[in-house]
């Protein structure tokens, strides 16, 4: 029979609580002071696979499984992060160089745009006369006209100072960044090298419900994560492809690196395509390639749609969620958190899923009601 107290329940809900908050608390306690080797043991767990195939199909020492995929993954890793950089670095300074020059020139071309189109020359005409009969008028609104270039101008200048600020500190945390990056190779190696080992510990040590739950939703939570990385990497794919062909038909040079790196921008939550993309369409439109603004804009149209269009459906398929409730995580996520949301929201929705599946939340609601599992 069941306790219709409310006491019992009572103590027990309050003590679930008090025991997530503690292991929040926790957690965000030692996060900054274990993230080197949760990362290292991520790093492990990602390239066991790889290390296993060695060690069957090679028949290669655990060690030098371990020490081959770390290299070859760091050394990927370094290289793409080196070219981005240098990227970034060069086009930055250009930008931060040229843009009081663009921004004159984006002023003249809307004179001469306002000057050559007759509704507008009148419209003009008729507000000159007025300023004529009010110069009070006219010096305000031209004060007022030059202040806002003025301030257009150096917040866009401080913006990308700013990020190469941003990219000089990044450079100068460089040695303490470099020993972190140590600390988690060598967790990565070590953890790597004694995985089997250490697995067979934890299972040693933890009762046999709970390891078969934590298993469950490891085993959920790796099928989920691997499988929206998965469908992250092919929208990314989908959107260089995209990318590289339409630029092979504006014949723009060096179509395959731009739309390499656009690729690799489009991983990236807070940028996307569009990072990319609208500086590029305004700036071909305000420098008179309109032919170039229209084929990028229409590309750019393509990607978003096809994003939007298959999203849903690769996320749902890869990760194991029903469409619409990954469209509703990814619009929870987005609303919550920006653009980051969109990571973040599929990634909560997926772990929710998985502690639903291996009923963590139906054992919690027993365990506070005081239900055992043979009154289920």
């Amino acid at each position: 029979m069941l306790n219709r107290s409310w006491t019992g329940p009572a103590i027990r809900a309050s003590l679930v609580a008090s025991a997530i908050v503690l292991g929040v608390l926790l957690i965000w306690i030692s996060l900054p002071l274990i993230y080197p080797f949760l990362i290292g043991g991520l790093i492990a767990a990602v390239i066991e696979p790889a290390v296993v195939w060695m060690e069957k199909r090679l028949r290669a020492p655990r060690w030098l499984g371990v020490t081959v995929i770390l290299f070859l993954v760091v050394g990927l890793i370094l290289t793409l992060l080196i070219f981005l950089v240098a990227e970034i670095v060069v086009e930055l300074a250009h930008l931060a160089e040229s843009l009081p020059l663009l921004l004159n020139k984006v002023g003249q071309i809307m004179i001469d745009a306002f000057t050559e189109n007759t509704d507008l020359r009148t419209i003009i005409d008729t507000v000159q006369t007025y300023l004529e009969k009010n110069p009070q008028h006219q010096q305000r609104i031209s004060a007022s006209i030059q202040s806002n270039i003025d301030l257009i101008a150096n917040k866009g200048t401080e913006g990308i100072t700013g990020i190469l600020a941003a990219i000089g500190r990044f450079i100068s945390d460089l040695p303490y960044l470099l020993t972190v990056l140590v600390f988690i190779m060598l967790a990565a190696f070590f953890i790597g090298v004694d995985l089997p080992r250490l697995k067979r510990n934890a299972g040693e040590w933890v009762p046999a419900r709970i390891r078969d739950t934590a298993g469950h939703v490891a085993l959920d939570l790796k099928r989920a994560l691997f499988g929206f990385l998965r469908a992250q990497l092919t929208l990314v794919s989908i959107s260089a492809v995209i990318m590289f062909a339409g630029l092979m038909i504006l014949n723009v040079q060096y179509a395959f690196t731009v739309a390499l790196f656009i690729g690799l921008v489009d991983l990236l939550p807070y940028l996307g395509v569009g990072a990319v993309l609208v500086p590029w369409i305004i700036y071909s439109f305000l420098t008179g390639s309109i032919h170039l603004a229209t084929g990028l804009t229409i590309i750019y149209g393509v990607i978003l749609v096809v994003r939007q269009f298959l999203e849903p459906k690769l996320v749902a398929s890869n990760v194991g969620l029903d469409p619409l409730f990954t469209l509703f995580a990814l619009f929870v996520g987005l609303k919550l958190f920006g653009f980051v949301g969109l990571i973040l929201g599929p990634v909560t929705a997926v772990i929710l899923l998985a502690l639903h599946r291996s009923h963590v939340f139906r054992d919690v609601w027993n365990y506070i009601w005081g239900i055992r599992s043979h009154e289920i």
